[in-house]
C-alpha cells in the first residue's frame, strides 16, 4: 500500500479513517505505522470506533469460511506458477539437501540435475584417507576443491584449485588423505573402471 502522508503534511481526517482499515488488517508499516499510532494515542474516538468495526468484520468473515487444505497436485501447480513468473533463480542453502554415500568414505549432495544435458551440479564430500574408483568421462568433467585437499590423476589439488577433465579421459588414483569437499559438474553416463 502507499503511504498517504509523510511527516510534516497535512493529513484529512479522512485519510486517518481510511488508514484504520489497513491499520485493523495489520498491514501498516514503517513510519505509517508509527504517525498512525501517534494520531491514535492523540485519542481520536472515530480513529477507534473505525479500527474496531474493522475488526468485527474481519472476524465474521474469518468464521463465514471453511478451512480448505489444497491437494498436493494444486500445490505444485500454483508452485509451479511462481517459478515460471519468476524464472532463473535456484538458491540451495548449505542445510538444504541429503547427503548421499556414493562411494564408501565418499558422500555427494546433488545442487542441480540436467536430464536433458546428462549432467549433474554436486558439492562431493570425501573423507580422509578415501578414494573413488577409476572411472572413464563420457563428457568433460570439471571441479573446484572448496576444502581441504585430493588427488586427481595423481596431481595433488588444494582448496582453490580447479581441475577439468575432458570426455574421453580416464582419473586413476583419485583419493585424499586428508580429507576434502569439492564442486563438481560433471556427466551422470561416467564409466566405472573398477
Amino acid at each position: 500500500m502507499a503511504p498517504v502522508w509523510r511527516a510534516g503534511s497535512n493529513v484529512s481526517h479522512e485519510e486517518f479513517l481510511d488508514l484504520a482499515d489497513s491499520y485493523a488488517l495489520g498491514a501498516l508499516d514503517g513510519e505509517d505505522l508509527s504517525q498512525f499510532e501517534t494520531h491514535l494515542s492523540a485519542g481520536c474516538a472515530a480513529c477507534r470506533a473505525r479500527i474496531k468495526e474493522a475488526g468485527n468484520v474481519l472476524s465474521l468473515l474469518s468464521g463465514s469460511y471453511e478451512l480448505l487444505t489444497p491437494s498436493a497436485n494444486a500445490k505444485t501447480k500454483i508452485f509451479d506458477q511462481i517459478d515460471a513468473e519468476k524464472p532463473g533463480l535456484v538458491f540451495t542453502f548449505a542445510n538444504e539437501g541429503k547427503w548421499q554415500e556414493i562411494s564408501p568414505g565418499v558422500l555427494a549432495k546433488v545442487l542441480n540435475m540436467d536430464s536433458d544435458r546428462q549432467r549433474v551440479t554436486a558439492l562431493v564430500r570425501m573423507q580422509p584417507g578415501s578414494r573413488y574408483d577409476d572411472h572413464r568421462h563420457t563428457r568433460t568433467e570439471e571441479l573446484v576443491i572448496i576444502e581441504g585437499s585430493c588427488y586427481c590423476a595423481g596431481k595433488r589439488l588444494q582448496k582453490g584449485d580447479y581441475h577439468r577433465a575432458e570426455a574421453g579421459s580416464i582419473h586413476l588414483d583419485t583419493r585424499t588423505d586428508e580429507g576434502s569437499l569439492m564442486l563438481i559438474i560433471t556427466s551422470v553416463q561416467n564409466e566405472m573402471l573398477t
